[in-house]
């Protein structure tokens, strides 16, 4: 196998190990059979994508991560999350998967690899629509603001399209609403995670650091929807009051802050993406600023879990220098 197919597998164990823990956490106190039925289906692919990824790796001789088991989860604990968070949480990261299970097949050389994550990605699809549906049916899901058609094709004329700080400002593009959009229903999300993972966190180091990481990524909520209100934009509705009283942790610390790293970390790629498609220039400062915050936030995890152990090192290439070395 090339570095790029272990670098898939080796990362998609650990997201689902992961998921798996918050899955079943999730299933245990829902109420409604529709999103139980899908929580269901994801806990059914998760199992099956660890059998296969455990397939690849021991028939090349590389070990199985150690990712998240049973002990990183809390049995008997309170609910901590509504049905409608549960769901929109699923959704998310659903979409997640679907970018990173196309990645794997645009990168990986190998048919069956390329076989294997092709169909991880027909799969993250059908549970990004059937997630998507059962928001649609139940009113839950907040659809990107509307565009009227132009009367005809046109061409930009000037850079007065550029325009951003002086002169007159066009209004948002289709595709700038639509990269704010996204972007602002993953920060959402990823700040209400925050919340309730500050609200059950034992240590005081921890919690610091989640108290620091919403304050951040709150920031960067308020701005894009202060944007989007200047534009007379409807906006993305904040999910923080479906987080449940509980102060008791369901998940050990080592995993919720695994997932704060993983959406601060994959929080930058998107944020980038809307920069660089997005040509009017006050939109720059915003994704800059957005990157940064989120930049330093993602060197405090770093040094957060490299001091508790609990940074699972990936398989490196080999060091030629120590190699030779050992000839002295």
């Amino acid at each position: 196998m090339t570095s790029a197919e272990i670098a898939a597998l080796w990362s998609q164990y650990l997201n689902e190990t992961a998921g798996l823990c918050f899955h079943k956490h999730m299933l245990e106190h829902l109420e409604d059979m529709e999103i139980r039925e899908i929580f269901e289906f994801a806990i059914l692919l998760g199992t099956q994508h660890l059998e296969k990824i455990k397939e690849f790796l021991v028939s090349e001789g590389f070990p199985v991560p150690i990712g998240f088991t049973n002990d990183d989860m809390i049995p008997n604990s309170p609910r901590l999350f509504s049905d409608v968070l549960c769901l929109h949480y699923l959704n998310i990261m659903s979409i997640h998967g679907c970018h990173g299970y196309s990645g794997a097949v645009t990168t990986c050389s190998r048919q069956d690899v390329r076989d294997y994550y092709t169909s991880c990605n027909v799969s993250a699809v059908e549970l990004c629509n059937r997630s998507k549906n059962i928001l649609l049916e139940k009113g839950q899901y907040f659809r990107p603001p509307t565009v009227f058609p132009p009367e005809k094709p046109d061409f930009v004329k000037n850079d007065n399209f550029l325009a951003g700080w002086f002169g007159e400002k066009r209004p948002l593009s289709c595709i700038e609403i639509t990269d704010i959009y996204f972007n602002m229903k993953k920060s959402i999300l990823t700040k209400t995670l925050t919340v309730a993972f500050s609200q059950v966190a034992t240590s005081k180091k921890v919690r610091d650091f989640l108290l620091k990481a919403m304050n951040t990524k709150d920031s960067h909520v308020q701005m894009f929807l202060d944007l989007m209100n200047s534009e007379n934009l409807p906006v993305v509705p904040l999910l923080d009051a479906e987080i449940t009283n509980s102060t008791t942790s369901p998940f050990s610390e080592k995993l919720m802050m695994f997932q704060v790293g993983f959406l601060f970390s994959t929080a930058m790629v998107y944020y980038g993406t809307g920069w660089a498609s997005s040509p009017r220039r006050d939109l720059t400062p915003k994704y800059m600023l957005a990157i940064s915050g989120d930049l330093k936030i993602g060197n405090d995890w770093l040094d957060m879990m490299i001091d508790n152990g609990w940074l699972e090192q990936p398989p490196l290439a080999e060091d030629r220098k120590k190699l030779a070395m050992m000839k002295k």
